[in-house]
């Protein structure tokens, strides 16, 4: 064997060793994406991104149980509330600028615990956001993710950019719970600041991805009945989706449902309680349906 066809050969064998190598690395990261990314990619949905924390208010290197105090604080409404205008007033001297909606002496406590995680910082001159972020959304949406996770012990995922979508591939937050593919949209202004547009833009998203459960979810406590839910009724009214079959309900309080699987809720009772709703009632008429087909 001359040296060129030892090269051939040896270079030959390096191929297939590197082409060994490129399955091992694809089988190995098939094993360690997230079990929503599985069940997406089995319903033909690759995930091209998820969970950036760009826009997120917490820093990217804060610890687990600094992250878990801000976890804890933010299930609060007043507190999601004073987020809100912090970010609208990332710094300052003049601490009224955040008393729209709790006392002087609650701001000094929220600003004293976020500047312990890092998330602020105090002096004597006032008070400074160390991360400027254009809008509250994205935080929230980590929010949302993160009570799927901790309280229903369910794998969720956040910020969520697929493929294959026709009408767009944004999504806020994708979850399987009880084994049933489950989306929310998260809003983040008040239902006046919620027009038909978003509302249809939400029910495209249902065409596409298809989940079990839908919630669009918005943070406020003032009613659904007075614009949401006529809203979505509108939406589905446009989409030629009318009569009783299609109809929007009261469930309880100001949680609606079209059909036991679409819900439109505020956070008025607490998001993981109008969360917990939703998935029980869509469990129990599932559960329903299939005792009456035996």
């Amino acid at each position: 064997m001359d040296r060129l066809e030892f090269l051939e050969k040896r270079i030959g064998e390096l191929g297939q060793r590197i082409d060994g190598l490129e399955r091992s690395v694809q089988t190995l990261s098939g094993l360690t994406r997230h079990p929503v990314e599985h069940h997406l990619w089995q319903l033909g949905f690759p995930v091209m991104s998820h969970g950036s924390g760009v826009q997120l208010l917490f820093p990217s290197a804060i610890t687990d149980s600094s992250l878990s105090r801000f976890y804890a604080m933010m299930k609060r409404y007043s507190f999601r509330l004073f987020i809100r205008d912090l970010i609208q007033n990332p710094e300052g001297n003049d601490w009224s600028a955040l008393t729209r909606y709790c006392s002087l002496r609650t701001v000094g406590s929220y600003l004293e615990a976020l500047a312990g995680l890092g998330i602020v910082s105090l002096a004597a001159e006032g008070y400074r956001l160390l991360r400027k972020v254009p809008s509250f959304g994205p935080t929230l949406e980590w929010f949302v993710c993160e009570t799927l996770r901790r309280e229903f012990l369910a794998p969720a995922i956040f910020n969520v950019k697929l493929e294959n979508t026709r009408l767009g591939g944004d999504y806020d937050v994708i979850s399987v719970v009880a084994g049933r593919l489950v989306y929310v949209e998260v809003k983040s202004s008040p239902p006046r600041g919620v027009e038909l547009q978003a509302v249809e833009a939400f029910l495209g998203r249902l065409k596409d991805l298809g989940p079990s459960i839908a919630v669009l979810l918005v943070d406020t406590e003032l009613r659904m009945s007075d614009k949401l839910a006529p809203l979505l009724a509108g939406g589905l009214e446009r989409e030629g989706k009318q009569g009783p079959d299609w109809a929007v309900h009261r469930l309880v309080n100001e949680v609606f449902h079209v059909r036991h699987s679409i819900y439109v809720t505020n956070s008025r009772k607490g998001i993981y309680s109008n969360l917990r709703t939703c998935f029980r009632d869509f469990v129990l008429r599932e559960g329903q349906g299939r005792q009456s087909s035996v």
